[in-house]
């Protein structure tokens, strides 16, 4: 698990859709796919529920996504 991962969940989170949030991340939506399964894999938990392109949290998603915003705003302060 890496920071940009933490922040592609973040991202796809809030927007709910992969196209768009690739779009926003300036990155490909084949990357930002790739990262949200190995980051699933890791944790051994879906984290969205697929509907095309479109998404949504899964129960593991909603509660990891209190635990990563808390996470990077804790960093943010730091730096």
């Amino acid at each position: 698990m890496n920071l940009n991962q933490l922040t592609y969940f973040i991202t796809l989170a809030q927007i709910q859709h992969y196209t768009k949030a690739a779009k926003r991340l300036d990155i490909t939506q084949p990357s930002l796919s790739y990262a949200i399964s190995t980051l699933e894999e890791e944790l051994e938990v879906p984290l969205f529920e697929r509907q095309g392109r479109n998404v949504s949290l899964t129960k593991y998603g909603e509660i990891f996504l209190e635990y990563v915003q808390r996470s990077l705003q804790i960093l943010q302060t730091g730096v």
